[in-house]
């Protein structure tokens, strides 16, 4: 029976180290699920070299940690079934959205430049993706993130998940996903649940 004991002391303090370690993690980030209208109270002539119009939605927020920012464009609803999306981050907020050159640029996994990504844009040769990156912001700083598509004249709506190392800050934004209190909440649930299996599998072994 000590044996047993001594195994299941063991096994319950790895998994303990394990989810504090994952809570952790979890507890230091905020999931922050958006849709975004693109529509036509925002657009550009004559800057797309295919021609038409070019609509986009800007979004002024301010970080309070800086890390690493996950923008994930994971479902569309555009004109024509368009699935091409990019994601402008500017940090000038004096800039002419979409006409200057933007300090942080994501077209697709692996596609962009600036905020520690790799340079790999190819001007507009346009891959039918949407944007999935992963851009590095300074913390207490005030960006305007620009959604659009460069396929001409494409409006609709963006399902866009903004993974954060922190809370974000803006009148635009609403609760984060999931709340961080429901985040402990499952921790200390899966937690009491494998201190109750150890307790019963040590009454067993009696």
């Amino acid at each position: 029976m000590y044996l047993h004991l001594q195994k299941v002391k063991y096994l319950l303090a790895t998994v303990l180290t394990a989810y504090i370690a994952w809570g952790a993690i979890q507890l230091n980030s905020v999931v922050y699920d958006l849709i975004v209208n693109i529509d036509d109270t925002n657009v550009v002539q004559d800057f797309n070299p295919q021609g038409g119009l070019t609509y986009y939605e800007p979004l002024v927020f301010t970080t309070t940690t800086a890390g690493d920012f996950e923008f994930n464009n994971y479902s569309s609803k555009l004109t024509n079934g368009v699935t091409d999306t990019s994601l402008l981050i500017y940090d000038n907020l004096d800039a002419n959205l979409i006409i200057d050159e933007p300090w942080a640029f994501n077209d697709g996994a692996g596609i962009g430049f600036g905020g520690g990504q790799e340079n790999t844009f190819q001007s507009f040769e346009r891959e039918s993706q949407a944007f999935q990156g992963t851009i590095t912001l300074a913390g207490d700083s005030t960006y305007t993130a620009v959604f659009a598509s460069f396929t001409p004249n494409t409006m609709g709506t963006m399902a866009v998940r903004v993974n954060a190392p922190g809370q974000v800050i803006s009148t635009q934004f609403t609760a984060p996903i999931p709340e961080m209190s429901d985040t402990g909440l499952i921790i200390a649930l899966i937690i009491g649940g494998f201190v109750a299996f150890c307790y019963f599998k040590v009454r067993s072994e009696l």
